[in-house]
């Protein structure tokens, strides 16, 4: 079962939006030249609304589970990741729908168990923190590819290489999709941003590497609730594959009508990407394919 155990602070914005364009040296004269007036970076962005969508249905799918004990476990039976019925029962539907699913409020028996809902509390906080700042960068289309197919990834490793008898839930997978995603972004821009954006790298190094500690000591500790490393592992994989190739690629340009402003323009547009889009999405169905013939 899946379930994150840090998360990142919120930032209120990307690096790249304080990003200044390169200043020319000094001039080797006896007396420095005035220095150059700073610039504005603008860049075309929009609202988070897929961020805000997907928070939605994650809280509305929890909140009708909550309704009571038999609904919950209900849902995590019919939606859960579980290799004997995917690989078995041909059931793949579980692949996507356990992307949406979170930790019982309930115990097995009926009764509370509240300290769950921790659960869906640090993947949808981990998801708006990054959500309000990445989706603006990346747009909704590409934002939402990023999170579903990274998500999946997370989905089918877990499936192919966690227990048999497992059974996985959360958004985990596709969160650190997203994770992975901003990783590849700030790479691709790090001469840009500098020591923010190298900071922020670090930072992504940092909390992925504790993830993986703490869900390998859940494991070896027989908690009752562990974490799926799996999940995570390939969450973070398909975010950065995915990232690596239709993240936005800001070039800056000097603004003819404005001097004291640049302009941002994505040269890498996701619609040009298509081929590779499908390529992913075929090479997770490859996967389940050779899962079905040996695990099956």
């Amino acid at each position: 079962m899946n379930d994150d155990n840090l998360a990142p602070k919120p930032e209120r914005q990307h690096p790249l939006y304080n990003t200044q364009p390169p200043q020319p040296p000094t001039p080797p004269v006896e007396q420095a030249a005035p220095p150059t007036p700073r610039s504005r970076v603008v860049i075309g962005r929009v609202r988070p609304l897929v961020t805000y969508a997907l928070i939605l249905i994650n809280v509305a799918v929890f909140a009708l589970g909550s309704v009571s004990a038999e609904n919950s476990w209900s849902m995590l039976a019919w939606g859960g990741n579980q290799p004997q019925q995917i690989f078995q029962a041909g059931e793949f539907y579980r692949l996507f729908t356990a992307m949406f699913l979170h930790a019982s409020i309930y115990t097995p028996s009926g009764g509370w168990a509240l300290a769950n809902s921790a659960h869906i509390i640090f993947n949808m906080y981990i998801l708006y923190a990054v959500g309000v700042g990445l989706e603006p960068l990346f747009g909704h289309v590409r934002f939402a590819l990023v999170y579903l197919l990274g998500g999946l990834t997370g989905s089918v490793l877990s499936a192919l290489l966690g227990p048999w008898d497992g059974f996985s839930i959360g958004a985990s997978g596709a969160v650190f999709a997203i994770l992975g995603g901003e990783f590849i972004f700030l790479y691709h821009h790090r001469a840009m941003m500098g020591a923010a954006g190298a900071a922020r790298r670090r930072n992504l190094i940092n909390l992925a590497v504790i993830n993986l500690v703490f869900g390998l000591l859940s494991n070896v500790s027989g908690s009752q609730m562990q974490i799926d490393n799996w999940g995570h592992i390939g969450g973070a994989l398909g975010g950065v594959i995915l990232a690596w190739f239709i993240s936005p690629i800001y070039k800056l340009h000097q603004n003819p009508l404005d001097p004291s402003a640049v302009i941002a323009r994505d040269t890498n547009p996701w619609q040009e990407k298509l081929v590779v889009i499908g390529a992913f999405a075929v090479g997770l169905v490859v996967l389940l394919i050779i899962g079905a013939n040996t695990l099956g």
